[in-house]
């Protein structure tokens, strides 16, 4: 079997990457503080370039940016909950507090989303079906397939989209009736394509007994030292800020009365844990590159 060369982050354990994922989704969830979901933007920022150098982030930041900027500009408006009050806007109080949270929803959900961004990039494929097709093989072979099916069909209407403006029937040009015509044929046949080509997957799998027992991988992956070692750090680490999260630190107080943006000692153990769980790609990512030069 020809086994592909894979460096940095993607050469570990489909299962360390997969905790590291959990781990960042549960503590982008668990904490509030502004500054620690400001720190794991530009800490995911960094993740995401190192992945391939934000080509797949660049899709999405035209996006985040407008999304972040309308929950920030109307959560003050829509919400007159706090007690800070700023100003009166027709007679509806717009106050800090509002401000703030509208703040924390924008970095939490493009925190969210990049992260996803990066879980897209490293867990292909093969990697998500090994993690879960063990458990839920039918589920996670959906999962793939509903992933896999958007930009399949857009390829294929692209095709096909090509093959009809070579042969004239074009949907810019012409009249409304001719142009409706062309539209619903090439939506005709891209949908015949990909139920055909369902239907020979579906027959493939059956024909190969896919879910009927014990799954092996077409490529295997083995944990190595290295792999038990940072899957304990991660652990480790995720267990540290959990902690501290539940004695309340990380945490900001927002409504009814905003709290205070001071941090504690504690505050700064559990963010220096958080920076260091978020950025293990960034380490492995700049030991590889650090070897390779030196």
């Amino acid at each position: 079997m020809v086994m592909l060369v894979e460096n940095g982050f993607r050469s570990f354990h489909p299962y360390v990457q997969i905790c590291y994922y959990l781990f960042i989704g549960s503590l982008l969830m668990y904490f509030n503080h502004p500054i620690f979901l400001t720190t794991a933007l530009i800490l995911l920022i960094f993740v995401n370039l190192s992945h391939d150098s934000g080509k797949a982030l660049k899709k999405w930041i035209v996006i985040l940016i407008l999304m972040s900027l309308i929950i920030i500009l109307l959560n003050p408006f829509l919400v007159s909950r706090g007690t800070t009050i700023l100003f009166y806007f027709r007679g509806k109080q717009v106050t800090l507090e509002a401000i703030i949270y509208g703040i924390t929803m924008a970095l939490f959900i493009v925190n969210i989303l990049m992260m996803f961004v990066s879980f897209n990039v490293i867990l292909n494929g093969n990697r998500f079906l090994y993690i879960f097709s063990k458990f839920l093989p039918r589920t996670a072979f959906l999962i793939m397939m509903s992933i896999r099916f958007v930009p399949l069909f857009k390829r294929r209407l692209d095709e096909i989209s090509d093959v009809h403006h070579i042969r004239g029937m074009s949907m810019a040009v012409g009249s409304i009736k001719n142009r409706m015509k062309n539209g619903m044929l090439r939506l005709q046949i891209v949908l015949t394509w990909s139920l055909e080509e369902a239907v020979h997957t579906a027959d493939s799998m059956k024909a190969r007994g896919y879910g009927l027992g014990k799954k092996t991988s077409y490529i295997p992956y083995y944990m190595k030292k290295q792999d038990w070692a940072w899957l304990v750090t991660l652990c480790l680490l995720f267990a540290l800020c959990i902690a501290g999260g539940t004695l309340g630190y990380g945490k900001l107080i927002i409504y009814p009365k905003l709290g205070t943006l001071h941090f504690f000692l504690i505050d700064w153990i559990v963010f220096g844990c958080m920076m260091i769980l978020f950025s293990f790609p960034l380490w492995v990512e700049g030991r590889e590159r650090l070897r390779w030069k030196f």
